[in-house]
């Protein structure tokens, strides 16, 4: 999940830089009030026609195939069908996936992570986006606006979603989730669960407290659409040396909602994240946990490298449906290390990318659920 995130915002980065080296931002004097009628409208349509497409489908792409479809893919869950409709303007911008499931195969808690897999990679594409914006401190319009329907598309989704958990055919993403985590946990009336969807809603209004979905708004509608720029700097909290912004927001676990307190932070080179992570104690007490990301960590002529490290305390999980199988509990972790090659000079320099570690049992986003050792390889372009 997390790799197909980071391949979904390079992707997106590579279109939008090719697509502004082409078409630009300004094609006309907008020193008089026609010119900036003119120049604001020719925005306002490029962005409609060309450019929502992209940034709406590259979101609901990584919601269903990197989201639910990893999840699937971690069980081994072949003949997933994927379907997608036509993003806006030109259609509704929904799409699917799905799969049969012959008997009762998969443990309620795989199947919570299936459900929640979808809003879970967008934390993962924002995370991303809010460590990249630190580390050059300035946003592109683009990816500010398409962490705006990133944000805007998981909050309107929780928010949206019906109160009543009596029709499992009529399911949503977020209702199947509230309606299997309340069986999970004894509660399997589902006209009278323990943790109800207007919870949820409640408990989401957290992810209101995100600076960056200001600032991505005020990116995409004054430094592009009113002034034709395509990037911008945007303030930080100054402590010394260290730029510093905070956000709250929540997640989905398999044991209920999950509070972050995302912490970014950059000195000189050095770009970091603290993720402190408090769980709701609905159905479980005394549940939470921290991550660390440093990006360029060590920095030496053409290599460079991060460090990832996540703790946590947690209920165990359930694998599979046979009884017996669940697996950690208590203590967890993850650590990696990622390294970074520059092949040539240039200010954009394509890189080698290698990433070795290892997380054991336990839910950590992004990842999947069993412990396993952690390696990933590719190419990428350094900021």
């Amino acid at each position: 999940m997390i790799s197909g995130a980071e391949n979904i915002l390079a992707l997106h980065y590579g279109v939008a830089r090719i697509e502004d080296a082409l078409l630009g931002t300004r094609w006309f004097s907008e020193d008089a009030l026609l010119g900036k009628t003119g120049g604001i409208l020719a925005r306002f349509s490029k962005y409609a026609i060309l450019d929502v497409p992209i940034d709406y489908f590259s979101v609901v792409l990584a919601h269903e195939y990197y989201g639910h479809g990893a999840r699937y893919r971690e069980l081994g869950v072949g003949n997933v069908h994927y379907a997608f409709s036509l993003p806006p303007p030109y259609g509704k911008g929904g799409g699917e996936a799905s799969v049969s499931f012959s008997g009762n195969v998969i443990s309620r808690h795989e199947l919570l992570g299936i459900w929640q897999g979808g809003i879970e990679v967008h934390a993962l594409m924002n995370r991303g986006l809010g460590l990249r914006w630190m580390a050059i401190k300035s946003m592109h319009y683009r990816e500010a606006l398409q962490y705006f329907w990133s944000w805007q598309i998981r909050f309107r989704y929780i928010q949206n979603a019906r109160e009543d958990l009596t029709s499992p055919t009529a399911d949503t993403d977020p209702r199947a989730y509230v309606r299997i985590l309340n069986q999970d946990n004894g509660y399997a009336d589902p006209a009278r669960p323990q943790l109800a969807v207007g919870d949820i809603k409640s408990m989401t209004a957290f992810d209101l407290a995100n600076p960056f979905v200001v600032f991505a708004l005020y990116t995409g509608l004054k430094t592009y659409l009113w002034d034709g720029n395509t990037s911008s700097a945007f303030p930080t909290i100054r402590l010394g040396q260290i730029d510093y912004l905070p956000l709250i927001r929540t997640g989905l676990t398999p044991f209920g909602l999950e509070y972050h307190l995302e912490n970014y932070l950059s000195f000189r080179d050095i770009t970091a994240l603290v993720d402190f992570r408090l769980g709701n104690q609905t159905f479980h007490k005394s549940w939470s946990g921290l991550g660390v990301a440093f990006q360029n960590i060590y920095a030496h002529d053409k290599f460079s490298a991060n460090v990832n490290l996540d703790v946590w305390k947690q209920p165990a999980l359930r694998f599979t449906s046979i009884p017996g199988t669940s697996k950690g509990g208590g203590v967890g972790g993850a650590f990696s290390i990622r390294g970074y090659y520059d092949f040539n000079e240039t200010d954009h320099p394509l890189a080698a990318v290698i990433e070795l570690g290892y997380k054991s049992v336990g839910f950590l986003e992004g990842y999947q659920f069993d412990a396993t050792p952690l390696f990933r390889i590719g190419m990428g372009i350094r900021l």
